[in-house]
């Protein structure tokens, strides 16, 4: 699950912690870097139409094991930003 912040620094690499949380080997992650290169956790599920859950994701702002700062709120604009801009092209 690559991703990062502006300043190239790799999500997962402040503690051991989130980085064992997002690897996901042996269950389905809540804390995911989506495909607009954002860090989200999922907060909670909707019901859809097809019967199966959806997940709520959230953006990520501090690492939740070490408090440190992976993206701000003007990181995460710009991304869904340029992400919706190419959904468009």
């Amino acid at each position: 699950m690559a991703g990062g912040t502006a300043s190239g620094t790799t999500f997962g690499s402040c503690c051991t912690e989130l980085k064992e949380a997002m690897s996901g080997e042996e269950f389905e992650p809540l804390i995911t870097v989506g495909e607009d290169g954002v860090l989200y956790m999922s907060v909670g599920l909707v019901e859809l139409d097809d019967e199966e859950p959806g997940m709520v994701d959230h953006p990520v702002f501090f690492c939740p094991f070490c408090s440190k700062r992976l993206q701000t709120p003007e990181e995460v604009r710009a991304k869904t930003e340029a992400a919706d801009n190419d959904d468009d092209e």
